[in-house]
């Protein structure tokens, strides 16, 4: 089974992006074991409770469901070679950290100055994983700390854990880092059973609110990460969680 402690902490990169002294000098990342190399898979959810969405058919966990529709105003990122896909706002700037230029990439999103080393430093470990990251340039411009909200996404490798399981094991690991769960429960995102969790991170006066979606499959699971210090957001997070898939 893939250490969720690892992958939690990998997936909370997104929170050493905002601001140059958010996450330090990144030794938080190597206290709970992020993996230098490789590993391969991890993703989505949507409620509070365990629930699917009105309509949709019973979640078959393990399921091929194809590609998500995208919606009006967005775009998809990722791939195969990802091993996940998403839509996001056709505003956002997007990384496919498999191939595109990491440093035009970042400038592209409004990150500068120390802020911009600080995430290169930070994304590293993404890259090593084959992840995706995209950021909405114009929300770094009205956020008084400069945080763009932003998301990345990768799957982690393993043999298949239940939905309770999973969330119970993520909402632990957040918690000892410092992160305080406001919602974890089941969701339906296409027609996979997936998890929610909803939390704020407090880090060196940047209140972060995040949202985290587990998407598993037979042999990996796939994790979406959305980040901001944003009032009102969640609602646009889960609109962009329903578009992820394992691919």
């Amino acid at each position: 089974m893939p250490n969720r402690h690892h992958t939690v902490a990998m997936s909370l990169l997104g929170l050493c992006l905002g601001t140059s002294t958010a996450c330090g000098s990144g030794d938080w990342i190597a206290e709970v074991g992020v993996p230098a190399g490789p590993a391969r898979n991890s993703s989505p959810g949507q409620s509070a409770e365990a629930t699917t969405s009105p309509g949709s058919v019973s979640p078959t966990p393990g399921r091929s469901t194809g590609a998500a529709p995208v919606p009006n105003g967005f775009k998809p990122i990722g791939g195969p070679a990802n091993g996940v896909s998403v839509a996001v706002p056709k505003e956002w700037v997007a990384i496919d950290l498999t191939k595109d230029d990491l440093n035009k990439g970042l400038k592209s999103s409004g990150l500068s100055g120390p802020t911009l080393e600080q995430a290169k430093k930070s994304l590293q470990t993404l890259v090593d994983n084959k992840g995706i990251w995209a950021a909405d340039p114009e929300s770094a411009k009205t956020s008084p700390n400069g945080f763009p909200t932003n998301l990345n996404g990768f799957c982690q490798a393993g043999r298949q854990i239940s939905t309770e399981q999973l969330i119970k094991e993520t909402r632990s690991q957040l918690e000892q880092l410092k992160a305080k769960v406001i919602a974890a429960g089941k969701v339906t995102i296409g027609s996979r059973e997936a998890a929610r969790i909803v939390y704020t991170f407090p880090t060196n006066g940047v209140d972060v609110k995040g949202a985290q979606y587990y998407v598993p499959t037979e042999n990996k699971t796939c994790i979406v990460t959305l980040s901001t210090d944003a009032d009102g957001k969640q609602e646009l997070f889960d609109r962009i969680a329903q578009t992820i898939r394992p691919v």
